[in-house]
């Protein structure tokens, strides 16, 4: 054979071989430190086998050529080995593929689109569907922790292992812990559930097989942020300045419409007016931040008890929910109400609500937008973050149970949390546990007696020692 290649230099196999059928990046290489010519070949991406199509730097990198020793120093015979080693590099990618292929039929990812596809013939009718689908999409296709993104959701369910959920959730928990400084244990509950309905449905597929179990998921309770009774009554005094006083005058649907009004800017009389029933109905009612934007005059119902209102959707799809007030000043704040709202939306009755999926409807964003408006003119310095309708909620339960202590003891306590929409194990993790530790605090300092003072005496009787 005429042609020679130095160490270090490279030679295309169509040159050494003029006829065959072999790829044309397939070459021979000579390296420095051996005789052995070396075949290096670089297949097309989704015909490599490898792991990230042989891309280096766990698949951020470049691909590598694949390259073998021919155990030759003879280019012709070299050039030859090297097309039969490229022949079984195609066949291993054709098993290898075949094999993924199969494992795909049974990966979390085929078991996905079947419950994509039952859940939304069964929830687009069902209120919010487009919110629910919205969060379930994020669930699965979150850039970086959605189950999809995960390697052994595309594996067939069986070779799931334990290890594969304990890397899965340190993922999750190292996201929350940069994100907002807690364990992730709301984000690994969701993300549980939602594998659990997949594995469900693979059961079938896996007749015997026992799937692993989760990693245990310890929860953790921070002191929720809420307003101050001073700041509260700042703030409602505030938004009610805000409706120009108009919430104690207007007394029927043609005065509320006729309140001054501008599409253009959210600023206006009549949104701060609907503001201030909002927080208000918060205030006496407990509601969740969701309701806001479904709650209806029609729901409301006055009895020899006061104004009652009957939730009727509730979460879940609940039966209807019974709600009373506890604060007898609400029975005037909802006089006026009923009066200036008899039917329809009480809160922006002017906004559309998208049928059967009133989350949509932006009514929460808006009142959001304007609470964060109210408390940075007259609570500048409370916390940003905590600018939200969530926080008038927790307002709503911490300083009713300030007020009155016995709602926090059984058996009332159990009726102040259905009544709330929440449960007595609730208050007491998210309220209670702080108050007992600060109530605990302050009867401690009333009863331990001050210190001596010791920082004069001895060599220093006082500050001119010192100097």
């Amino acid at each position: 054979m005429t042609l020679v290649i130095k160490p270090n230099e490279t030679i295309s196999v169509n040159q050494v071989i003029k006829r065959g059928s072999f790829p044309s990046n397939l070459r021979i290489k000579r390296i420095f430190n051996s005789n052995n010519l070396q075949a290096q070949y670089l297949p097309e991406p989704e015909n490599d086998y490898r792991p990230f199509e042989g891309r280096c730097k766990g698949g951020k990198g470049k691909r590598i050529v694949l390259q073998k020793s021919m155990q030759t120093d003879d280019l012709l015979e070299a050039a030859k080995r090297a097309i039969i080693w490229v022949e079984e590099i195609a066949e291993k990618s054709r098993e290898v593929k075949e094999k993924k292929q199969e494992e795909e039929k049974y990966s979390l990812h085929h078991y996905w689109k079947n419950y994509l596809i039952q859940q939304t013939t069964i929830r687009e009718q069902q209120r919010n569907f487009n919110r629910w689908k919205r969060e379930e999409l994020l669930k699965w296709e979150g850039d970086g922790y959605g189950i999809g993104k995960q390697g052994w959701s595309k594996i067939s369910c069986d070779r799931i292992n334990r290890r594969d959920f304990e890397e899965y959730f340190d993922l999750l928990e190292k996201r929350a812990r940069l994100n907002n400084g807690s364990n992730g244990s709301g984000m690994k509950g969701q993300q549980k559930t939602l594998i659990r309905k997949l594995l469900t449905l693979a059961e079938n597929d896996f007749v015997g097989h026992s799937f692993p179990n989760f990693p245990k998921i310890s929860k953790e309770y921070k002191q929720v942020k809420h307003l101050t009774q001073k700041e509260w009554n700042t703030l409602r005094r505030h938004i009610f300045d805000l409706g120009e006083g108009m919430d104690a005058v207007t007394f029927s649907d043609q005065d509320y419409r006729a309140l001054p009004h501008n599409p253009q800017n959210n600023k206006n009389v009549r949104n701060w007016v609907d503001v201030f029933d909002a927080i208000n109905l918060q205030w006496f009612y407990y509601f969740r931040a969701e309701d806001m934007y479904r709650l209806k005059a029609e729901w409301f119902r006055k009895t020899d008890d006061g104004w009652i209102c009957d939730l009727e959707t509730t979460k879940k799809d609940r039966p209807k929910h019974t709600t009373f007030y506890y604060r007898p000043d609400a029975e005037k704040f909802m006089d006026r109400l009923m009066k200036r709202k008899p039917k329809g939306y009480l809160i922006f009755p002017d906004m559309r609500r998208p049928v059967g999926n009133a989350a949509d409807s932006r009514v929460l964003e808006k009142l959001n937008d304007l609470l964060k408006v109210a408390i940075q003119e007259c609570l500048p310095d409370f916390s940003k973050t905590n600018r939200n309708w969530t926080t008038l909620r927790h307002t709503s339960f911490r300083l009713t149970l300030e007020e009155n202590p016995n709602l926090g003891i059984p058996p009332r306590i159990n009726a102040f949390a259905d009544n709330g929409h929440t449960s007595a194990d609730q208050l007491r993790k998210t309220y209670l546990r702080y108050m007992d530790s600060e109530a605990t605090a302050r009867e401690a300092r009333q009863s331990i007696p001050e210190g001596k003072n010791v920082r004069w005496g001895g060599k220093y009787s006082s500050k001119k020692d010192i100097k």
